[in-house]
């Protein structure tokens, strides 16, 4: 980590003195209604004796410091440094690096990704207190009249770890922050995956969420709230799947249609594999095991959410609950920067989306032919006719509902995106 192990030591040599005082201290430069401790400036200047301009703030349970450094202001832009009163360190993020200081290994990911021919807009790292140092690059493009930023996390041997869409101007990674995890956790992860590094870790509703790096893999582990494992998901491609389970897939009913999604489960009784499927006739999840034994999996809508694989915020929940009366959540999961929330709602199962800044982008739910409406068949039988519907999808977003359907003559695709009322858009 680039945090070196003499920043620890500085924290520790911080900690004897939470004994000196207990008493707040008013900081020139604090915020208006409140107060910093003389031990959490201690503790920054124990850990940054370089750190100049310093200006503290209050954020819900943490005093932030900004400062500049003085012999490398020029080059490495503003840091925050987040502590708790106790003088205890937490996270520093440093903005505006340049992109020539990200580790080599960072700077040849990106330069091969599909994001290498975007403009850079911004370079930031993140160092926090045991966990894994990560680098951000912020990207933007604009593609049809659609301005997208993305922002684009990297471990320091250059493993795209993360990615998110439209994220707020002012974002402070506030929710980036370690929290302790529940008992347990840390002794099954020292004994499960000694070698792999902490790159979160989330807790809510009495659960903890750990993602981890190990090697060059991804995966997210789910503990109860008192520390039991509950599985380990890993996110993969059709091509890396067993040679098994591609053959369960090949010869069951689902064979025609299209692999949008597969994830890798292992809980403490079994280990398979999920795949979504697509199709004209609908849309499905089925589950296949390690010895290629397939079925489909229901949802219950009656049964309680099992939220597999995310935790969701308050402002997500409080969107579902106002926007789709009545709906249960099933789960959640991170797909193409974005939040993906499958839901239960008027009888179907719907993925609701969400960018980075938590704010809704789209709904959408697979349709079948049948449900199509005539405008919508008519003018795709009189602008491709000779192309056949492979699927559909209805789509509500801020400005508008349409219909996607993806037609597909030979090794031909197009998508189209129509209005209920016959409109190509």
């Amino acid at each position: 980590m680039i945090m070196k192990k003499h920043l620890f030591a500085m924290v520790c040599m911080a900690v004897s003195l939470w004994s000196c005082s207990n008493d707040d201290a008013p900081v020139v430069g604090g915020p208006e209604n409140g107060k910093v401790s003389a031990e959490a400036q201690a503790a920054l200047f124990q850990l940054y004796p370089n750190a100049t301009d310093v200006n503290w703030s209050v954020k819900g349970e943490y005093v932030v410091a900004d400062f500049n450094m003085a012999a490398t202001r020029a080059a490495a832009g503003e840091y925050a440094a987040w502590f708790d009163n106790a003088g205890r360190w937490y996270m520093t993020t440093d903005s505006e690096i340049l992109f020539d200081q990200l580790p080599a290994e960072v700077k040849t990911a990106f330069g091969e990704s599909e994001y290498s021919a975007w403009t850079v807009d911004e370079v930031e790292r993140i160092q926090r207190n045991g966990l894994e140092d990560v680098y951000v690059i912020e990207v933007k493009n604009t593609v049809d009249g659609v301005a997208t930023e993305i922002d684009l996390y990297y471990s320091k041997d250059g493993v795209l770890v993360k990615k998110l869409v439209d994220m707020d101007e002012d974002y402070d990674y506030s929710d980036y922050i370690p929290v302790a995890p529940a008992a347990g956790v840390d002794a099954f992860l020292k004994a499960n995956f000694p070698n792999a590094r902490i790159l979160d870790i989330d807790r809510e509703d009495n659960m903890t969420e750990v993602e981890i790096l190990d090697g060059k893999v991804v995966r997210e582990l789910l503990f109860d709230g008192t520390g039991n494992w509950l599985f380990t998901k890993t996110e993969m491609s059709y091509a890396a799947l067993p040679a098994v389970v591609k053959q369960a897939l090949d010869a069951s009913e689902y064979a025609g249609y299209r692999v949008d999604d597969v994830d890798h489960y292992v809980t403490s009784a079994e280990e398979y594999y999920r795949l979504e499927l697509e199709s004209v006739m609908g849309d499905v999840k089925v589950k296949i095991t390690a010895t290629g034994e397939l079925s489909p999996m229901e949802q219950n809508p009656a049964g309680p959410g099992n939220n597999v694989g995310g935790m969701l915020t308050d402002k997500i929940k409080e969107f579902i609950t106002q926007k789709y009366a009545g709906a249960r959540i099933i789960e959640s999961d991170m797909e193409k920067g974005m939040t993906e929330v499958e839901i239960f709602h008027e009888g179907r199962e719907k993925d609701v989306y969400f960018n980075g800044a938590q704010d809704w982008v789209r709904t959408e739910w697979g349709v079948r032919v049948n449900e199509l409406p005539a405008a919508v068949l008519d003018v795709i039988r009189k602008t491709y006719a000779d192309y056949r519907i492979d699927d559909a999808d209805y789509v509500e977003t801020r400005t508008e509902s349409y219909y996607l359907v993806e037609l597909e003559r030979g090794e031909n695709e197009v998508d189209l995106r129509i209005l209920p009322n016959g409109t190509i858009l």
